[in-house]
Formats: structure tokens, sequence, C-alpha cells
């Protein structure tokens, strides 16, 4: 028999949550940083509802202890894909200080103070 992918996004199958399980992973928090389910791209939209029931078996029904999933944490505010990415350059380090802020909360002086031009 197959494994069964429980989490697509981090490649889990049920058998890892099954071990986890055993080895005392046992809620749904310390489940998420053992085997990273719940924290792909999607967040846990995928996985969170057959995690849960796996677990919920796996506990005997004591709704108690897995009664619901761990928070998703969105970022703060919103990120520009480059600053992500490292776009800014290898001296944007920790030591680098606050990176510049952008979008509409920044108000009109960060374009100017970021460098940033406006026109074609």
């Amino acid at each position: 028999m197959g494994k069964t992918i429980i989490c697509p996004c981090h490649d889990v199958t049920v058998e890892d949550i099954r071990a986890m399980y055993a080895a005392g992973y046992t809620h749904p928090e310390t489940l998420k940083r053992a085997t990273a389910v719940f924290m792909g791209p999607c967040q846990g939209k995928h996985c969170a509802g057959p995690v849960m029931e796996l677990l919920r078996e796996l506990s005997g029904g004591d709704e108690g202890r897995v009664s619901r999933r761990p928070t998703a944490r969105p970022p703060l505010r919103p990120v520009l894909l480059g600053v992500l990415a490292g776009a800014a350059g290898p001296s944007a380090g920790p030591s680098a200080g606050p990176p510049a802020q952008t979008g509409p909360e920044a108000g009109p002086e960060a374009g100017a103070a970021s460098g940033a031009t406006g026109g074609a």
C-alpha cells in the first residue's frame, strides 16, 4: 500500500502524523511544529480538516485535546514580493535598519525616501 499524503504543501503523510502522535506530539500546535502541517502556502486550507479528523481518531474522540486547529498568522501588513525575495540587495540584513514602508499606509514621502520614481 502506498503512502497517503495528508498535507500536499509539505508532503506530510498519514504515517508521519501517526508516528509523531506516538512520539508525544498529540496537540495540533506541537504537531504543527514537528511536521509543518498547517504551515504551507495554503495555511492549512487543504490539510486542516483531514489532520484534525486523524487527531480525533488517534485521541479516541477526546474533543478537549483537539478542539481547534492552530491559528493562521498572516503578515501584519502587505509586503512587496521584492522585499521578501531580497531584491533590496545584500546589505539589507538585520543591521541595515528597518525596511522602508510602502503601500497606502506609508504616505506620500515613502516613494521618495525609498528611491522610487514616478512616470514611465
